[in-house]
């Protein structure tokens, strides 16, 4: 199955055009969490805001099928 990842903020969405085959929804959030925490990380080093950034990832048809917000996938415990 295909799955586009699309990277939204406030400030802006960047359309994921070549999207991954992945066999099902719940491996598509698996990898966007993955992808999350890499850029999480990067962020924070850079000493920016991670609110409201999110990967919203798209079936072949273009429907969102799941959400990963960023601040989702940060342990603070």
């Amino acid at each position: 199955m295909q799955f586009y990842f699309d990277l939204v903020s406030e400030q802006e969405r960047d359309v994921d055009h070549e999207g991954m085959d992945l066999p099902s929804v719940a491996a598509a959030k698996t990898e966007a969490e993955q992808s999350a925490r890499e850029m999480v990380a990067e962020i924070i080093l850079h000493e920016d805001r991670v609110d409201g950034m999110r990967f919203e990832i798209r079936n072949a048809g273009g429907r969102i099928v799941e959400t990963v917000r960023f601040r989702d996938v940060i342990r603070l415990d």
